[in-house]
Formats: structure tokens, sequence, C-alpha cells
């Protein structure tokens, strides 16, 4: 209520109070975000105390399962039931090589170590942890979207051309930032099309070829190609090499030739089947930009450039690697390390998937400025792909409706 002559010293308190309220839920929206932070860490180290006193408790069956004369036991200080059993060295069975027993022997010393048990239980249930989240079936797929054309082809109308991004687990979007699920989200109320994910974890381009023919099943009206990080990665040591090979089953390690070759396919089969085009060049590997990956990747990249270019107007080209490339530091960047980047993407899965963690604090936590690993795209990457991505589709989209009526009144 106003009283004469006061109106101006009572707007001004009103305006005062709500400015101290304002400012009072900002610090607490703060402190409770900083609140939910220390909690995330602080299950993160039970989760760890947990995964090693687990370790510790299934050490003695791990080294002396194949021992049957095992009669002594070693107990740990203070611990009479976390203890080791303990094996006299004796021969295996008479026709056994003298070289081969000592290496079990050796072997089992070696694993009678608690320490060296609990590293290796640690890097098993991390790996199955990595494989449950990477073998996950998702609904979005091109598989999917097939089984319901079938549906709707004996039942009801077709649904609309779908916009389909083509990749590895940088599109998969289930051990990095999912680009792809925003665009989803922002192709809802503008384009109205579906948008389908074709990204496989641990692909290769030899792999992403062989499953185009799925892709140009559905009868896309745009496409995506993100593909060439795990070529990347097969070459830069002669494990990772070896475990593309295996379990990527690629035949050999590819050049950048084979890598031109096998993107040059795959856009004209697409523009063929009269999609639009998008080849993204591959992002940075590591975080040093004078780094030997990184002048692979520069390369990669201006191969993707070409064949764009060759591609004609249905074919665009998307920056990624000069983009991620320009949010890293001139100097002191984190290079590419195998072991480095498989720790930190154990991590990764429990942040994503267990804690639910934001991944800028991720991010700014390992001081990383592109990626979330050294690999896999961080939040800034993702948005600028995905808003790219959404704007090739609506305004090509438009250039097609406009096409299309220009061809009817002809």
């Amino acid at each position: 209520q106003q009283h004469p002559g006061s109106g101006m010293p009572i707007l001004h308190s009103m305006c005062t109070v709500q400015r101290q309220a304002a400012s009072h839920c900002a610090n607490s929206a703060a402190i409770f975000k900083r609140s939910l932070y220390r909690s995330g860490r602080t299950r993160a180290r039970f989760l760890l105390c947990g995964l090693a006193i687990f370790s510790i408790v299934c050490h003695p069956w791990m080294v002396g399962f194949r021992r049957l004369g095992c009669t002594g036991w070693l107990t740990f200080a203070g611990f009479p039931g976390l203890s080791a059993m303990h094996c006299p060295g004796r021969l295996l069975a008479h026709t056994q090589p003298r070289v081969a027993r000592g290496a079990w022997e050796s072997f089992q010393e070696f694993a009678q170590d608690p320490v060296v048990s609990v590293v290796g239980w640690s890097f098993v249930l991390a790996s199955l942890t990595i494989l449950k989240v990477a073998l996950a079936e998702e609904s979005d797929t091109p598989a999917v979207f097939l089984r319901g054309t079938s549906v709707s082809t004996a039942q009801t109308a077709m649904p609309d051309s779908p916009v389909i991004c083509v990749g590895d687990s940088l599109t998969r979007g289930n051990l990095s930032a999912d680009w792809v699920g925003n665009l989803r989200q922002m192709l809802t109320d503008s384009a109205k099309k579906p948008v389908l994910n074709a990204g496989v974890n641990m692909q290769c381009i030899s792999n992403v070829k062989k499953r185009i023919e799925e892709v140009i099943a559905c009868k896309p009206s745009h496409v995506t190609v993100l593909v060439g990080t795990n070529d990347l990665k097969a070459q830069a040591s002669a494990l990772e090499g070896w475990l593309y090979r295996t379990f990527g089953k690629i035949p050999n390690v590819g050049t950048l030739e084979t890598y031109e070759q096998d993107l040059t396919e795959i856009r004209d089969r697409l523009l063929a089947a009269g999609a639009r085009v998008a080849l993204i060049s591959p992002p940075v590997l590591g975080e040093d930009v004078n780094s030997a990956a990184n002048q692979r990747a520069r390369a990669f990249a201006e191969t993707v450039q070409r064949i764009a270019a060759d591609g004609g107007e249905r074919c665009t080209y998307f920056p990624l690697f000069e983009r991620t490339c320009a949010e890293l530091p001139k100097t002191g960047g984190a290079p590419y390390d195998g072991v480095r980047f498989f720790y930190w993407l154990c991590l990764l899965c429990f942040d994503i998937h267990v804690f639910k963690r934001d991944l800028s604090d991720v991010q700014r936590e390992r001081k990383l400025g592109a990626t979330l690993d050294l690999v896999h795209l961080g939040p800034k990457a993702a948005n600028y792909l995905s808003a790219m991505t959404a704007a090739f589709v609506t305004t090509t989209a438009q250039d097609d409706v406009r096409l299309a009526a220009a061809s009817c009144k002809v």
C-alpha cells in the first residue's frame, strides 16, 4: 500500500529486498552445486575403496585356484580373514617342461602381492564397465528405424526421411558429450525430422564403409559422417594397432591413402542415394597442438576438406578439427597417451553413467580444453557440432522445398 509522499522510498525498499533475495538464491544455488560436486567425489572415493576391498577379499582364490596342494596361509598383518594362499613350489606334472613350471611359479609369486591383485582386479572391472557401456543396445539406430518402417508400411503412412549421423564413439555419445542428442532436441520444433544415431564404438572407416548400405536403406535426407579418430589411434602405437585389428575387426591398420579412398566411396554412395552429405574432420587427438598425433590429425582434416569440396553443392565440410584445435593452448597441452586415455576413460564411464556429473566439471578438473579424456568430445565441441548440423539440415531443407515447388510449376 502506497502512502502519500512515500512512494519512491517504498519502491526502493522493495527493489532492495528483491535484489537481496536474488543474491541469496544465487548463493544458495552455488553452495548446493558445490555440495553435489563434493558428494560426487565422495561417492567416487567410496567406490574405489570398495573396489580395493573386493580385490583383496578375492585375492586368495585368484592366486590359489590352480594349486590343489596348497596347505599354508600367509595372513596379512592384523587381518586373519584377509589372507593369501601359500603354495609351496612343486612339480605340477612330470611331463611339464621345466620352463613352463618356472614361468607359472614366477607368476604365482608375483600374483601373491596384494597390490598386484588390487590393480589387476581394478583393470578387469573397469574394462567390463566400459564394455557394458560400449555394447549397450540403443533405440535410435538405423536398424531399429528400419524395423519400425516395415511396420509403418503395413499399417500407416511412411515416416519422414531421417537425418542420420554416421561415425564412431564420438557420434554414439555414450562415452562423451552427446551432440546427436542435442541435435535431436534442436530439430524437434524446426524440421520435425527423426534423427538417427549410426555411431558405433571402436569402429574405423573400413567398418563404417560396410554399414553404409543400412544407412542408405533408411532413405535419409541428410547424413553427417564423422570418422577417422580410431584410424588415428590405431596408428599411434603397435599395441593399439593390434587392439583395433583384433577387437575392431579390421584387416590392417589404415593409412591416409586408404582413409581417403574409403571416405570418397562413402561420399559417392550417399550422394548417389539422394542424400545431402556433411563430412566432418576428426577432432584433435590429445591436447598438444604440436604433437605428432595432431600433425596426422591435421592431414586427415585437410583430406576431408578436399573430398567434401569435390562432392559438389550437395556436399559440405564441417571444420571440427580446426574448431577443437583453436581451444588448445599454444604450448604445454597434454599429448595423447594410451595409458592415461584408458585411465580417464574408465573414470569417465562412472562420471557419466553412475555419478551423472557435469562434463564441464570433469573437463575443468582434468585441465582439458577440447576433450574429456584426450579423445572424446567435451561440451563446447559437442554444442558446436550439433548447432552446425542443425543449421545444415534446416537451411538445405528449405532449399529443397523451393526447388521442389519450382519443378512442380514447370
